[in-house]
């Protein structure tokens, strides 16, 4: 009997096939057929080809990123694992490729005109926008799209949040990993990173760009927390190039104070992070706009917003989700005092904790994240965008996994108001759930390590 199993198991090559363990070259040899073949797929399988084959190829390129980020953890793992984390990744790249055709009503009242206004300028003017006060990274993506003449523009828009899309998914693995996760669960955790409903419908709706800044934060945040000796500066540098793309990134800069106190940053390190904000305002600078008026972009939209009659939130839960009745006039200037000092409070108490643990960065980040929109005036829909990436990265149990589902479908719920006019659970019972989860987060933050005390004593 057992001569007869071992017969059968020698004459079973498939099954052979997929549980070896290929070395390096062999397995980057695969990834580079699956790449090919993708990109194939995206050319004549979705309709590319005629279209747009530079589509085809960025996403094939990120398609590269993922399975070079991916498999480098999964070195000891049978092909069979390579092959189902490939085409994972492709399934999802495919889901972002089958909405690159939907045109919002943002790309058509906003963002084409835009790019037309640019197109009538020369570069430099484009890349230095006046208008709408935007920042400076995309106004430089925005100024360079704006120079393709043949190349639809909600291509370009929608390939730009997919690098990001990309990027961000392997943030999100590389944090979860830092949290002690493990190398199943990061791979799980990166494939829901991009295909979340409010992914999908931030980039393949609304062609916004939120994915870029989020993935500058999330990278930055991973080499803030490695200890090597060069990855600070790179860390602070990323969040300055972050900010220069939105100031919502600004979010996690309290994080830097407890860092600082804990040696794992200098101030030769915030030198890089004001050198990547800045350097992504060169082109409003030689445009001659003084340096005031870059810095204060944030505090101007605020003001337009209050002359426009708008309310104080934009379908978003919050504290002003509580105020049936309130101005932007009366409350936006004292908001965004209010909110930057509840920073500061959170930085303290981070402080006076001591030194954290890798765990306990992460769910501070959660904590900023996600607490500072609930307490800030004029924030919308897509206020939780970088809250929920960072929520998946500590989504190692129950009580992490509870907290990215709750924020992920109060961001939902949100755009089911915003973007459909569909108003499920009321803005004020949503803002009171919002706010629960606030205080019980930073219960869990920093008021942690006493119970522990407590407890050993």
């Amino acid at each position: 009997m057992n001569t007869m199993i071992d017969e059968k198991k020698t004459f079973d090559p498939i099954r052979d096939i997929l549980m070896f363990r290929c070395g390096k070259a062999v397995r980057w040899g695969l990834g580079a057929a699956l790449v090919l073949l993708f990109c194939l797929y995206a050319l004549f399988g979705l309709g590319f080809a005629g279209k747009g084959p530079a589509v085809a190829v960025v996403a094939a390129a990120c398609a590269a990123v993922l399975l070079l980020g991916t498999w480098r953890d999964l070195e000891d793992q049978p092909v069979i694992v390579l092959l189902c984390t490939g085409f994972m990744f492709f399934l999802l790249l495919s889901a972002h490729l089958s909405m690159m055709e939907i045109k919002s009503g943002r790309m058509a009242n906003t963002l084409t005109p835009l790019l037309q206004s640019m197109w009538n300028y020369d570069l430099l003017t484009a890349m230095s926008w006046t208008e709408g006060s935007w920042s400076g990274g995309y106004l430089i993506l925005m100024g360079l799209l704006s120079r393709l003449e043949t190349f639809p523009w909600i291509y370009g828009i929608k390939l730009i949040n997919l690098v990001g899309i990309s990027f961000g998914a392997l943030a999100v693995r590389r944090l979860y990993r830092l949290n002690g996760g493990t190398r199943t669960g990061s791979v799980l955790i990166s494939g829901i990173s991009m295909l979340a409903l409010t992914i999908l419908l931030n980039s393949g709706l609304w062609a916004h760009c939120d994915a870029v800044f989020s993935a500058l934060s999330l990278w930055g945040l991973v080499f803030l927390l490695q200890d090597q000796r060069n990855h600070p500066w790179l860390g602070c540098l990323l969040w300055g190039l972050a900010v220069g793309f939105k100031l919502q990134a600004a979010f996690l800069f309290p994080l830097l104070i407890p860092m600082f106190m804990e040696r794992k940053i200098s101030i030769r390190h915030l030198a890089a992070l004001a050198a990547g904000f800045l350097v992504l305002h060169i082109p409003m600078f030689l445009d001659k706009q003084s340096f005031l008026s870059v810095l204060g972009r944030y505090s101007q939209q605020i003001t337009g917003v209050a002359y426009e009659g708008a309310g104080l939130t934009d379908n978003a839960p919050g504290v002003y989700g509580l105020m049936l009745v309130a101005s932007v006039r009366e409350f936006s200037g004292m908001g965004l005092f209010f909110g930057e000092a509840v920073a500061l409070l959170l930085a303290m108490g981070m402080v006076r904790r001591g030194p954290l643990s890798q765990e306990q960065w992460i769910r501070c980040a959660i904590l900023l994240a996600f607490g500072l929109p609930m307490i800030l005036p004029q924030m919308n829909v897509r206020m939780l965008y970088l809250a929920f990436l960072l929520a998946l990265t500590d989504a190692r149990n129950i009580r992490g996994i509870v907290i990215a589902v709750l924020i992920e479908m109060i961001s939902l719920l949100g755009y089911m108001k915003g973007v459909f006019g569909n108003e499920v659970i009321p803005v004020l019972a949503l803002s009171l759930i919002s706010l629960t989860m606030t205080v019980y987060m930073i219960i869990g933050c920093l008021g942690r390590k006493e119970e522990k005390v407590n407890a050993e004593g």
